[in-house]
């Protein structure tokens, strides 16, 4: 009664289950955890990789499906923020903790209207479980739009159209909730790497589709 009396109020449905009166349901979260093989960063191969032997892994908490797409949007379309913290306490919660001084989320597009960085709500979630602080050391130095929008072979990004803003000592570990191209991901890998930052790897909510 008190969650539908919630509902009533702030209007509110879990996009997995459709539950009323929460925004999304932390059982519903951990139901989408699959954990596919970790894979090479710069190419999206599963790791260890023969054409990057020495590149970076990446980690994934699920396998794009459509269940994760409804959370995904309700995440970054819906302003449920709560949503994409718990992501990131499930994300940490499968996995040990990366072997990182900080860790650093993918920074918000410039042209977004969004007033939050998904990615950096689901790294500070992930923080708090690995106890790791979160870093916004990253910017874009130009509007590319929304990825998502884009066919695949139009996804590859500009070098340098990341920046670091501020240069720290330590070992980066970069966030981001959707891994397709990993054009992103790369982008923001180079950008560390050119500015003296080790990056120890990456870690997102979902590998693979098209949202």
């Amino acid at each position: 009664m008190l969650e539908l009396l919630l509902h009533a109020v702030w209007p509110s449905v879990c996009p997995v289950c459709g539950r009323l009166g929460r925004a999304v349901c932390r059982e519903c979260i951990e139901a989408l955890v699959e954990a596919p093989p970790p894979f090479c960063m710069s190419c999206g191969a599963e790791a260890p990789c023969a054409e990057h032997p020495r590149g970076a892994v990446c980690l994934a908490a699920t396998s794009y499906n459509a269940m994760n797409r409804e959370l995904i949007h309700a995440m970054k379309y819906r302003e449920a923020r709560r949503a994409a913290i718990m992501m990131g306490e499930v994300l940490a919660g499968r996995f040990g903790k990366p072997d990182a001084d900080f860790l650093v989320p993918v920074p918000l597009h410039k042209s977004s209207e969004r007033e939050y960085n998904q990615a950096e709500l689901i790294a500070r979630g992930a923080g708090r479980v690995w106890n790791i602080e979160v870093r916004r050391v990253l910017e874009w130095r130009a509007s590319v739009g929304r990825q998502a929008a884009k066919e695949s072979s139009a996804r590859y990004l500009p070098k340098g159209i990341v920046s670091v803003r501020s240069r720290v000592p330590g070992r980066a570990f970069v966030i981001d909730d959707v891994f397709t191209s990993g054009s992103t991901v790369m982008a923001c890998s180079d950008s560390l790497l050119k500015a003296g930052i080790a990056v120890a790897g990456a870690a997102v909510w979902s590998k693979g589709g098209s949202y």
